[in-house]
């Protein structure tokens, strides 16, 4: 980068922490979930818990074994921040021009991710952090000879990403999509050597922890939660229909999980589904319509419906593993049923990554206020962009970026606001540009 453009990014950064300080972002909260995730436990009993225990230790170390946390979001904001650099510049070497690359930091340096989330003593912003490592690393493996840093980092950083969070888990695909993507926007010849390493690298740190499970715990996964987590969404799709389709080893559960959620509801400490224009309960109108109503009870189900179910002497990993039996059973029992969750979680997120998208709403009015004057003043329809790969190269990261870090949400549990902030951190960047060109149109001569 150019000494004008470190300036740039060193003042938005500047205005970002001071806004995060503003804020009082700086200050540690804990939130519901935060103590299963600092539980740290001894060999091999960590590898029976339902979270992983890196983020433990890594509060632990942060408070060098107290209970205060007050290092904690200065720790997550300022390894967020240096990834945010390390790929900017990377993008930059690429080849995107001077305004792509400072919009795609701008958009980072003001999401809602970090804005919201830099003081939930929870991995949800380092998990972040280390997924864009990972794709600033993939970038510098685009070139014929990349730093000798790129690959050990992308082994830790998407490893990391995906033990913190295992819905980072598609990373291990869509990172070598995003290596080859980027080598034919470019123009160059696809190495597939370098994408099959890449592939391999990625997947190496799920490979050993899984093996490592299997082998102690009997379950080959890098976590046991998915069972648990997929169950919520299983419940909400119940019907008696349903019930009586499920394998006959699960039809108890299912039967017991009905008659629990329908008397939650019944009794009012449910948001139970709401009439449809037709004065019916359909769940196929609140999937697709009211989304938000079975995403706001999804968390009922885990902690009220489903948790009470597991037996006094039942180990967690054998629960987690008969709640997978459960939540796969009723999924083929009903699959029109789960493809309306799929669709209503999707819109969820689709939606909230440009409504409730700071970034995303402060450029698109922008946008609507620029155009016209660029219209009517400058008698220019459009803008031209500043460099050939800008636009297909922002379009392709945030798309490849929302199925390393979004998709598993719909598909396994409900996209609540913190997973579609994750997943929505590289939507505003093309909007972001857009904005600059109107604004400042000798940009696309740069």
């Amino acid at each position: 980068m150019s000494r004008v453009e470190i300036r740039i990014l060193s003042a938005l950064t500047a205005l970002s922490v001071a806004v995060l300080a503003l804020a009082g972002r700086f200050t540690p909260q804990l939130l519901p979930d935060t103590p299963l995730y600092l539980r740290v436990v001894g060999w091999p009993d960590m590898l029976s818990e339902p979270r992983s225990p890196l983020y433990g230790w890594l509060v632990a170390t942060l408070d060098f074994g107290g209970s205060r946390r007050l290092a904690v979001p200065t720790f997550q904001i300022a390894i967020y921040l240096a990834a945010v650099w390390l790929l900017v510049a990377h993008l930059r070497r690429y080849g995107l021009s001077a305004v792509a690359a400072l919009s795609v930091g701008t958009a980072l340096l003001f999401a809602n991710a970090l804005l919201i989330d830099a003081p939930w003593v929870q991995p949800e912003l380092p998990s972040i952090a280390c997924a864009l490592t990972a794709v600033a690393a993939t970038v510098a493996l685009v070139q014929a000879q990349p730093p000798r840093w790129a690959w050990p980092a992308l082994f830790a950083a998407t490893g990391c990403a995906y033990v913190l969070r295992p819905s980072f888990l598609p990373l291990v695909v869509t990172l070598p999509a995003l290596y080859a993507v980027l080598r034919a926007v470019r123009g160059d010849a696809l190495r597939l050597a370098r994408a099959a390493a890449i592939l391999v690298v990625t997947a190496a740190p799920f490979l050993g922890i899984a093996s490592l499970r299997a082998a102690v715990v009997g379950d080959f996964n890098i976590v046991s939660f998915g069972g648990f987590a997929m169950s919520g969404l299983a419940t909400l799709i119940l019907s008696d229909d349903t019930v009586a389709r499920v394998p006959d080893d699960v039809k108890p559960l299912a039967a017991q999980a009905l008659a629990a959620r329908r008397a939650g509801e019944d009794a009012g400490r449910f948001i139970g589904i709401p009439r449809n224009a037709s004065n019916e309960r359909s769940f196929y109108s609140a999937a697709l319509g009211y989304f938000d109503v079975l995403a706001r009870t999804h968390d009922d189900m885990l902690y009220e419906v489903i948790s009470p179910t597991r037996g006094q002497n039942e180990g967690w990993v054998d629960f987690n593993r008969r709640l997978m039996r459960y939540s796969f059973a009723v999924v083929r029992a009903s699959p029109e049923r789960y493809a309306a969750w799929v669709a209503g979680g999707a819109t969820r997120v689709i939606g909230r990554s440009f409504v409730t998208n700071l970034p995303v709403a402060l450029a698109i009015v922008a946008i609507a206020l620029l155009w016209p004057w660029h219209l009517f003043v400058r008698g220019r329809l459009g803008v031209a962009p500043a460099a050939r790969v800008d636009v297909p190269v922002m379009a392709v990261l945030a798309v490849l970026w929302f199925a390393g870090g979004g998709v598993l949400t719909i598909l396994l549990s409900a996209p609540s606001i913190r997973y579609v902030e994750t997943a929505a951190v590289l939507v505003a960047p093309v909007f972001i540009y857009w904005a600059a060109l109107l604004a400042w149109p000798r940009l696309s001569e740069s």
